[in-house]
């Protein structure tokens, strides 16, 4: 493992630049994710041919890599072909089966350009991500967003004002409130390296590291609810946490809204990453209509 080095802040400049330059549509591809989940994941990168290397060695999935990132930005086949043939032989040597995971369809062409018949593909379904028009999720146009208009209106008809309040240092202690709420009913496994309450913390804890904003909802005189979010590349954002207090009728989809509609106006799509094969959590997202869905895929060779 001398060759792939653990993710600290120290690779957050050098992580930007080059997923500026790539300009991502998959949700997992900035820093701030990679090291919100990096004990997940059990990650860690190299530089190989030009291009950034991550591989993931997580206690819940067999070891796989993500699929290799021009460090420039523009693909070059023979240095990406080299890089895909190293880390085959790295994993080799592991005594891994060599794989690529969530590997999305416009790097799934180059995999198979590099490995042939060797390429064994499955869709990942569950790591699928659900892209919408920024402008639907502000505005809630037509017939088919009557429902979420109606959640809102049954919101404002019982409790009759709220408050939008960014998230600052000031009160990064109600988000934790939320995120604590919200883990003590859902989350079965407390272990830290594979719970989203302490991925959030890693946000919280060093909020103004990065390139990030978040909202709160506060609610008869009570934080309620909150989001984070960031620009995934510069036509998409990407929100990364959404919690609310379920039995306020309505919550939800009013934080939806008001995030983007203070936030991310200005941007074409925002991204609501995957479902995780979570029945609830799909019918939710489905019922937002997405513009599209980017596809992932697991590459065995």
């Amino acid at each position: 493992m001398d060759t792939f080095k653990s993710i600290s802040f120290e690779e957050q400049d050098l992580f930007n630049e080059i997923f500026g330059r790539t300009k991502p549509v998959a949700s997992e591809f900035t820093f701030a994710y990679l090291f919100m989940w990096r004990r997940d994941y059990n990650l860690s990168y190299a530089i190989i041919e030009d291009h950034l290397c991550l591989v993931s060695q997580s206690k819940a999935y067999k070891p796989y890599s993500f699929c290799p990132i021009p460090v420039g930005g523009e693909y070059d086949p023979p240095k990406f072909y080299r890089a895909c043939r190293w880390i085959e032989e790295y994993f080799r040597d592991m005594g891994f089966q060599p794989m690529f995971a969530r590997v999305s369809e416009g790097c799934l062409g180059r995999l198979i350009d590099v490995f042939g018949d060797r390429a064994e593909i499955t869709p990942l379904e569950n790591t699928f991500d659900y892209v919408y028009n920024a402008s639907d999720l502000i505005n809630l146009p037509g017939k088919k967003y009557s429902s979420k208009r109606n959640h809102i209106h049954q919101f404002m008809r019982k409790y009759g004002e709220y408050e939008y309040v960014p998230v600052s240092e000031n009160n990064i202690q109600e988000c934790k409130r939320i995120i604590d709420a919200w883990a003590d009913l859902h989350e079965t496994n407390t272990d830290p390296d594979h719970s989203e309450r302490y991925a959030c913390y890693e946000l919280l804890d060093n909020w103004g590291k990065f390139q990030v904003k978040g909202a709160l909802i506060k609610v008869n005189g009570r934080f309620e609810a909150f989001t984070i979010g960031e620009l995934l590349n510069p036509e998409t954002a990407v929100v990364r946490i959404e919690k609310a207090n379920a039995e306020i009728h309505g919550l939800y989809t009013l934080i939806n809204r008001d995030f983007c509609a203070n936030e991310w106006s200005h941007v074409k799509y925002v991204n609501r990453e995957e479902d995780l094969g979570i029945e609830g959590l799909r019918k939710s997202k489905l019922s937002y209509n997405p513009a599209f869905m980017v596809n992932k895929f697991l590459v065995k060779v």
